[in-house]
């Protein structure tokens, strides 16, 4: 290689991390700006949004702007009273190979409040959503991952008495403006070894070891107003959630299926759909036991369980795969009755 092959391999040496450097510095200002612009945007729509100091890093595969001491308020048209959560430090990344890629991290203790319920922390290894940056008229991707997560009231520092899971993931795809009128949101979320809380009896044990669920949330998605209208506004529309794959285990129960759920002229859940249970009869026995069911209706529906079900392998539980309807907030099974659910009494704001 000649000299000037050598200036040119050295000017290139040069060049490349100068070029990295001013990108860098750009896509800094772009994420700062962006957060302002919404802190602004969220201020005008009523909203209470303070935040401490922004602290640029990551250069030179990332811009990052760790921001510290946010706390947002507000919302009285999602819950009476208004949400409040406050985080120690938000990171927000952008990959300088994939600009179109937002990564949101929230560590340290979040504390959150929901209407005038007690507040909460929330704890967790890993806790962070990545959204697709994409123009107005597409569709927008949105993914939720947290390892480990834990949620408890503030001051109860008894582990068996907060919400864990090793892993949740959950991922939506939101219609754009030119989608809005047609398209659903689908969505999909897992989650793995869940431990309920002890201050609650459950019917099935305070273990799920796996919930799986995906579908589509169908109908146009009203203005922010009051519960009551929003609901009505949505079911008039059409709205409704379609469940294409749903799975549990819990306790004894496997459970699997699919349905389509919607509200009712009174604004209570009502929908149909099919289920693959296995271990059915231990599971309809602990829920009798509980008091979730009646002695009689358990034993009616292991009758007509039994009836339908498959002869199982050694040592295997039977299964079987049933019709359940959901109205008038009772569930049943093939016209069997199986539980009465409680009555969703909306706010009037």
């Amino acid at each position: 290689m000649g000299r000037k092959g050598w200036i040119l391999v050295g000017l290139l040496l040069v060049a490349i991390p100068a070029a990295d450097a001013i990108w860098w510095r750009i896509a800094i200002g772009r994420v700062e700006t962006g957060f302002n612009a919404w802190a602004a945007r969220a201020r005008s729509a009523g909203w209470t949004v303070t935040s401490g100091r922004m602290t640029p890093h990551g250069w030179p595969w990332t811009a990052t702007v760790e921001i510290a001491d946010v706390a947002i308020s507000g919302g009285v048209d999602y819950a009476p009273s208004g949400l409040s959560w406050y985080a120690p430090n938000v990171s927000l990344r952008v990959p300088l190979m994939r600009p179109t890629s937002l990564d949101i991290e929230a560590t340290g203790a979040q504390r959150i409040r929901i209407g005038k319920q007690p507040e909460t922390v929330l704890t967790a290894t890993h806790l962070r959503a990545v959204y697709t940056l994409v123009a107005a008229a597409q569709t927008g991707e949105l993914e939720f991952l947290a390892d480990r997560p834990q949620w408890r009231s503030v001051g109860d520092t008894d582990p068996a008495n907060a919400l864990t899971a090793t892993r949740v993931r959950i991922q939506l795809q939101i219609p754009g403006d030119a989608q809005a009128n047609d398209a659903g949101t689908a969505f999909a979320l897992s989650a793995e070894e869940i431990s309920l809380p002890a201050t609650i009896r459950w019917p099935l044990g305070r273990s799920i070891a796996a919930l799986a669920a995906d579908g589509v949330v169908a109908g146009r998605i009203p203005r922010i107003q009051a519960p009551v209208p929003w609901a009505t506004a949505w079911r008039d529309d059409g709205g409704s959630v379609q469940l294409q794959r749903v799975s549990a285990d819990w306790g004894p129960l496997h459970v699997s299926g699919s349905a389509t759920l919607a509200l009712d002229d009174q604004l209570q859940p009502m929908g149909a759909g099919i289920s693959h249970l296995a271990g059915y009869g231990a599971t309809l026995d602990a829920l009798a036991a509980g008091g979730t069911l009646s002695r009689s209706a358990a034993t009616a529906a292991k009758a007509v369980l039994s009836l339908l079900a498959n002869a199982p392998a050694d040592d295997e539980a039977a299964d079987v795969e049933v019709p359940l309807t959901l109205q008038y907030r009772t569930l049943s099974m093939r016209q069997v009755p199986l539980v009465r659910l409680p009555e969703i009494d909306w706010p009037e704001q």
